[in-house]
């Protein structure tokens, strides 16, 4: 009698499983790397709204607060801080002199 070649269901069933198991935890992985990249995205974005606010431009969906601290004479520090729902606000400072 010769025996077939092939795999038993046994093998079969352990391989499917453990491509099931990797398959899972790769999807898992990528669902991680685009939540980082996409709270890195929307960080880097608050600064650039940060930076127009210290040029006088408002950005829709921000709220964003500029305000003016005595510095040294003459010179006025002003910080624009901008945020978000479910983002850590930014703070962006310049220092203003009079010529």
């Amino acid at each position: 009698m010769k025996s077939e070649g092939g795999f038993s269901l046994v093998e079969t069933l352990l391989a499917l499983l453990l491509f099931a198991i990797s398959l899972t935890a790769l999807l898992h992985y990528q669902q991680r790397l685009t939540a980082g990249f996409y709270q890195q995205w929307q960080q880097r974005e608050a600064w650039r709204v940060a930076a127009r606010r210290l040029q006088g431009q408002e950005s829709v969906g921000w709220q964003t607060t500029l305000r003016s601290l005595p510095a040294v004479e003459g010179c006025l520090l002003w910080q624009a801080t901008a945020s978000r729902p479910g983002l850590l606000p930014v703070t962006l400072s310049e220092l203003r002199c009079n010529k």
